[in-house]
């Protein structure tokens, strides 16, 4: 029955799903992307649980008894919520589950850049001089400014390990708020004094493509440029020419504006530049963290209650 009905779109962790079915309800399954397959498994559903996949406003009427999107994750970009509520669905997500894994990501990003370590390991895959090259020279973490753009739990949590690093945290967000180490400047202020600039804000008409050419000229030299947020944020032709043109040093970015980068893309095997496939919130711990976080939700709509962690 429609009311017993979840449908899982991409992957979730067992635990999730062995909860769902020793309470007696029907799961479903799709891949993530496989649009076709989605609307034909979830067309009596009431619960869909959601992972990267952007949410089409048009399926809401191929989907008439969907009460609740459940979207895996903290970003919520993809979910259509203002057109959910007028359909009268419930959005929710899974706040502060995956914080520490992608402030921990972000801490890789920045000593893999700072210490240039994808050339070091080229360097020895090739043979090379192994000791002390001095085209290796890196930078120590300590000491260094770093700017976070917004204030959440995962930029609070990468506050705490860069003060243990001995780091100096500068914060903008648009509403101030008292910070654990950090100190909060405006935005202008950031750029200019940062040494590494980390992104953590979600992606909106509002935010889209912030760090461009003007953002990248107001930055130090030796800066970086950090983003385990949203590829939306980050203008990529601006930020490869802003490196190029020693505008700025480097970057480390876990987003790109492709899920699977184009081989002739300019981010591509550019020394001063990491990518990673977007990992951020993919270890274990945090997608253990995650699903209790969905199953929680989601009994809670089916116990009659308001979703814990409603966004509408």
């Amino acid at each position: 029955m429609s009311e017993k009905r979840i449908h899982i779109v991409g992957d979730l962790h067992e635990v999730a799903i062995q909860k769902f079915t020793s309470a007696g309800y029907d799961v479903s399954h799709s891949l993530n992307y496989d649009e076709k397959k989605l609307l034909s498994l979830a067309s009596d559903a009431a619960v869909i649980i959601m992972t990267d996949m952007a949410f089409d406003k048009n399926w809401f009427d191929a989907l008439p008894n969907l009460k609740l999107i459940a979207r895996r994750g903290v970003g919520y970009d993809n979910i259509p919520v203002e057109s959910a509520t007028k359909h009268g669905v419930w959005v929710t997500n899974t706040p502060g589950a995956n914080a520490i894994a992608v402030a921990e990501l972000a801490v890789t990003l920045i000593l893999t850049v700072l210490r240039k370590v994808n050339q070091a390991t080229n360097s020895v895959q090739k043979g090379e001089a192994l000791t002390y090259p001095a085209s290796l020279m890196g930078h120590n973490l300590s000491g260094k400014i770093i700017g976070l753009i917004g204030y959440g739990q995962i930029a609070q949590n990468l506050e705490k390990i860069l003060h243990g690093f001995g780091a100096h945290v500068l914060v903008y967000r648009r509403t101030k708020r008292e910070t654990l180490y950090g100190q909060f400047v405006s935005y202008d202020t950031l750029l200019a004094q940062s040494d590494i600039i980390s992104l953590h804000i979600p992606a909106t008409p509002e935010t889209s493509g912030i760090l461009n050419h003007e953002a990248f000229s107001k930055m130090k030299t030796n800066a970086i440029l950090i983003n385990t947020a949203r590829a939306a944020l980050v203008d990529e032709e601006a930020l490869v020419e802003a490196i190029n043109t020693g505008k700025i040093a480097g970057a480390g970015l876990d987003t790109t504006s492709y899920e699977t980068i184009k081989t002739a893309s300019p981010l591509l095997n550019h020394d001063q530049i990491v990518i990673t496939p977007h990992i951020g919130a993919n270890t274990v711990e945090s997608e253990y963290l995650t699903a209790e976080k969905v199953v929680a939700s989601v009994l809670d709509f089916f116990n009659n209650q308001k979703p814990i962690y409603r966004l509408n």
